[in-house]
């Protein structure tokens, strides 16, 4: 009877260990997990500004180019190309007027390729 007692005694206090322990464990994994998804949505959020700031980026590069060959302006034709991007159009000859595009009342984007 006094062994079944002790070998109980043992067996509980090693339950309770183990159940210490797996409490332990989780709560480092759900502080690791928190830390995880921090970092996941600092990403994402990154990426999404990212597409935002894309489309801003090639409305103004658009527009430069636009200007560049309206202006017929070197200096910015000079500027896009020092970062890799080619204005293609041909700039007005002087006092040659430049329509602009039916129902619209600002001039069409000039169409840039990219090497």
């Amino acid at each position: 009877m006094w062994t079944l007692r002790i070998i109980g005694f043992w067996a509980a206090t090693a339950l309770a260990s183990i159940a210490v322990l797996l409490v332990v464990i989780d709560g480092w994994l759900v502080t690791s997990n928190a830390a995880i998804r921090r970092e996941v949505s600092g990403r994402q959020q990154f990426i999404n500004q990212s597409v935002q700031l894309s489309r801003l980026n090639q409305e103004l590069v658009n527009e430069l180019g636009g200007v560049a060959t309206k202006n017929s302006n070197a200096a910015i034709r000079q500027l896009l190309a020092d970062v890799g991007i080619t204005v293609v159009g041909q700039a007005p000859t002087p006092g040659q007027a430049v329509p602009a595009p039916a129902g619209q009342a600002t001039p069409a984007p000039v169409p840039l390729k990219k090497p």
